[in-house]
């Protein structure tokens, strides 16, 4: 089926609107100049050579540019893979082996781990700096020609071609692709704002680029004709409200996390009545928090329960359903089953891992056949790796996780790559990592550490060691512990639920109070 881009089309029914707004800088640009610079780009990129399916990676603050190559990679049936400037050279390198770009957009600040990670990956791409005066974005469309002219969007299958690549980390500790269509990304645009036809002239982002929220956001804010609101700087709560207080947005996301430090560090300064619509997703939220920020904002609140591979809400939500009830089942969109362990159909009140079957969800883990086929069944059916149950009125109750993985902050952290940093100290003999449970942070990441044959190890050492390897995010900011031998499986697996319990009682060790926080801004990389 051929595509044209959404997005054109309502740049062209709106041109004099406003398409987005860096509140940073207070510029602003419409629909009209954001088109003619993405054709330009698109076209350039063309004539460079990059054909439907190629791999066009962009990171970045929310500043102007950075919606350019966004549209511009729609526009040609690229396949765009969004990534967290933070993010360190040994991951780039990984994602670069695995994706293999050709065309790289980011900041100068960024450029020497790109090539790092380039380097180590045996992978080569054009680099393009959005801030450099003598190569950036601008020289790139005029050294390849690129005019907005007689420009026409590639022609490609929306059913097989890749859209975007959404960075999903795994239990190996390195993050995995999904592959997400065409097809998917425009079923969930519509699947997400279906409900939201009025009154939504202004759409304040607040994740980065890289967070799948602000992805369908930079689609649907331009054929909502909604502005797009964002910072180019970093989002501080004292930040967020002064753009609140001045641009009055009308619909916006929130993770509990984010939704948690903005309340905590703006009580009675920020005016909330503009919001309408608020999305809450990423995880689990307190009924305190819940009430707390009802009371202060009346705006419809879509309390969500999704995951990156599935892109749409997966659960019915209104305000009729019991708190702590995702929702019911969206009628004549997915199958739904509860699988107990042996594979059995769960019973009313009964938990069990969630099961789903549609046509919105992701193709597979690109290059990664292995994973791919932990979450994807032969039948057709995505296992979440997250355990519900039901009520006789058909409502689903999320119970726990049932991945390895630690949610700090709104973000997943692998245990198993904090492992592999403190097993390289020699005096380590192994380790864990769990997380606890906190009330701003989601979870904290805990170790549970055994010395090398009765070594000698002083914790600041580690904390040292995880300070030079990783970033500020996946710190032990729970501290650590010592044990003489970790509970083990018969088959030898370690047995994280029972280390879990024993963290809860453990005299633990906290990082010194130099140790740098996991999250200074409200946005520190993406929330899923």
């Amino acid at each position: 089926m051929p595509h044209r881009p959404f997005s054109a089309t309502s740049h062209d029914r709106q041109p004099a609107g406003i398409n987005q707004i860096d509140s940073a800088t207070e510029q602003s640009e419409t629909h009209r100049s954001v088109l003619s610079r993405s054709c330009r780009l698109a076209s350039a990129m063309q004539n460079f050579g990059l054909r439907v399916g190629d791999t066009v990676v962009v990171m970045g603050p929310n500043h102007l540019d950075v919606a350019i190559p966004y549209y511009a990679s729609h526009y040609n049936g690229t396949t765009l893979c969004t990534v967290d400037g933070s993010i360190i050279a040994s991951d780039l390198a990984h994602l670069f082996t695995t994706i293999s770009p050709k065309i790289i957009f980011c900041l100068k600040s960024q450029e020497d781990k790109i090539q790092e990670g380039l380097k180590e990956s045996g992978k080569e791409a054009v680099i393009v700096k959005f801030d450099d005066n003598k190569s950036n974005m601008e020289t790139f469309i005029r050294d390849n020609s690129g005019t907005e002219n007689n420009f026409r969007p590639a022609e490609f299958d929306q059913q097989e071609t890749a859209a975007w690549l959404l960075l999903t980390s795994g239990t190996t500790g390195r993050p995995k692709c999904a592959i997400i269509t065409y097809a998917v990304v425009a079923h969930a645009v519509e699947a997400w704002w279906y409900q939201f036809t009025t009154g939504v002239y202004n759409t304040l982002i607040i994740g980065t680029i890289q967070w799948m929220s602000a992805m369908l956001f930079y689609i649907s804010c331009p054929i909502m004709r909604s502005a797009r609101i964002q910072s180019s700087t970093p989002m501080t709560p004292q930040w967020l409200v002064a753009i609140i207080n001045k641009y009055r947005p009308n619909a916006t996301v929130w993770t509990p996390h984010l939704l948690s430090k903005f309340l905590h560090a703006t009580a009675a300064v920020c005016d909330l009545s503009s919001f309408r619509y608020i999305i809450i997703g990423g995880s689990s939220i307190d009924k305190p928090l819940l009430d707390q920020f009802k009371q202060r904002c009346d705006a419809y609140l879509y309390l969500v329960y999704g995951m990156t591979e599935l892109m749409i809400p997966v659960f019915d939500y209104d305000m009729r359903v019991p708190f702590g009830s995702s929702g019911r089942p969206i009628a004549g969109k997915l199958q739904y089953r509860l699988a107990t362990e042996d594979g059995s159909d769960a019973k009313v009140g009964e938990s069990g891992e969630l099961l789903l079957k549609g046509d919105y969800f992701f193709k597979g883990y690109l290059n990664n056949k292995e994973e791919t086929d932990k979450v994807l069944t032969d039948d057709g059916w995505v296992k979440t790796g997250d355990m519900f149950y039901r009520d006789e009125q058909d409502y689903y109750y999320y119970v726990e996780r049932k991945r390895l993985l630690i949610k700090h902050t709104g973000l997943w952290i692998s245990p198993v790559q904090l492992e592999e940093v403190i097993k390289q100290h020699p005096a380590v003999g192994d380790a864990c990592v769990v997380g606890l449970p906190d009330q701003l942070d989601v979870e904290i990441p805990v170790a549970a550490i055994v010395k090398e044959n009765g070594a000698n190890v002083e914790p600041e050492e580690i904390f040292s060691l995880m300070r030079r390897e990783l970033p500020p995010l996946k710190q032990l900011h729970g501290g650590l512990f010592f044990m003489d031998v970790l509970p083990t499986t018969p088959s030898g697996k370690i047995q994280r639920a029972q280390v879990r319990e024993i963290a809860f009682l453990a005299n633990r060790i906290l990082p010194s109070k130099d140790v740098p926080p996991a999250q200074n801004t409200l946005t520190n990389g993406t929330a899923r």
